[in-house]
């Protein structure tokens, strides 16, 4: 069966509406209040599949950062083409959420309609906002008062200026880890849940009470090198969890805190939350991080993206460039990449479940 990449946010979830009905899935739409860069409909939706009382639940997330929707969401109507109700592990169920940010993946963009980083947002905002104070000292140079080859060539250098300064792996860190007091700054995490995550709540609310083991896949783009899956697990370093992950998936697991991993320890992070959300559960998530351009290249289609919806038009011809650019930072639109990404990713699907139905609970 051949399988493809939506080319946009309508025609994804189109297709995905599409597979998720012909499979016989159960679904559910979260409505989002605004409209997509086309003027239309944005939603989570939601197809479950398997009996609702079911143990056993994989929980594959997509467009968590919107525009790597483009590789989530593929893969996961890709799963719903092949799936058969009688590929269901006994006591398995699949509940697959399609694009968790709406807003991000319609307007091709890593974050949300707020410009916040929706998973660096999961967090108690109750017991104070997580401290960056490292992301202070950068800040002022990442927005330039003009996009132009002068003012990045500029900002690039003040970046390696403060990596050199601060340490490459202290300093990705300040910038990437996730900052709570500037709204138009990248790597944004607010000041409460925002709309997509208060959706998330109530969907494992809804859905997940009953589970006892949940694996949780979310699938991300733009790190480490192209076309490699790396399984980015933040479990504690000596957690039954990191354990099965290890067991079921293999060598291309890695651990943010034990430093094996391209991506830093982060607050906020979205999987992470199910741990919280599902306490009866022994919950194991995943981030499936396929690689796509250059670190340096991805971090640029970030500042120009923050740069444009901050001082410049999205629908400018300007604005439709730097378009591109996030798209091409995050989804390789080449053949090679494009089976790579997706063999590999059906085949973890396949791991986990196999992984869910060896593990006693």
């Amino acid at each position: 069966m051949k399988h493809s990449f939506p080319p946009n946010y309508p025609e994804a979830r189109q297709a995905f509406l599409k597979e998720a009905h012909l499979a016989g899935a159960q679904l559910d739409v979260c409505l989002h209040p605004h409209k997509g860069f086309q003027g239309e409909d944005m939603a989570i939706d939601v197809a479950w599949l398997g009996a609702r009382e079911a143990s056993k639940v994989l929980v594959a997330i997509s467009a968590t950062h919107g525009v790597e929707g483009l590789y989530g969401s593929g893969c996961q109507t890709a799963w719903l083409q092949q799936f058969k109700s009688t590929s269901l592990p006994a006591d398995t169920a699949v509940m697959v959420i399609h694009a968790l940010n709406p807003y991000g993946f319609s307007w091709l963009r890593r974050v949300n309609e707020d410009n916040m980083d929706i998973n660096r947002n999961h967090v108690n905002f109750e017991a104070g906002s997580p401290v960056n104070e490292g992301y202070e000292d950068i800040h002022a140079c990442l927005l330039p008062d003009e996009w132009t080859p002068a003012s990045q060539l500029k900002l690039q250098q003040q970046i390696m200026d403060y990596l050199g300064q601060k340490g490459v792996r202290a300093g990705t860190r300040a910038v990437t880890g996730g900052q709570y007091r500037h709204v138009n700054g990248i790597f944004y995490g607010g000041t409460q849940l925002c709309w997509s995550n208060r959706q998330l709540n109530q969907l494992a609310q809804k859905y997940l009470q009953h589970a006892k083991l949940i694996a949780v896949l979310d699938h991300h783009t733009g790190l480490g090198p192209s076309g490699h899956t790396e399984l980015i697990c933040r479990h504690p370093v000596d957690s039954q969890s990191l354990a099965l992950a290890r067991k079921w998936w293999g060598a291309d697991v890695t651990s943010p805190a034990s430093g094996e991993s391209a991506s830093e320890v982060i607050d906020g992070n979205v999987r992470m939350a199910f741990v919280h959300l599902c306490p009866q559960a022994t919950v194991v998530s995943i981030a499936m991080e396929v690689g796509t351009q250059a670190q340096t290249q991805v971090m640029l289609a970030l500042f120009a993206d923050n740069w444009l919806y901050q001082k410049g038009e999205p629908h400018s011809s300007q604005g439709l460039a730097i378009r591109q650019q996030v798209r091409d930072a995050f989804f390789v639109d080449t053949p090679e990449w494009r089976d790579k990404a997706m063999t590999r990713g059906l085949a973890i699907w396949q791991d986990t479940l196999t992984g869910l139905s060896n593990t006693a609970i």
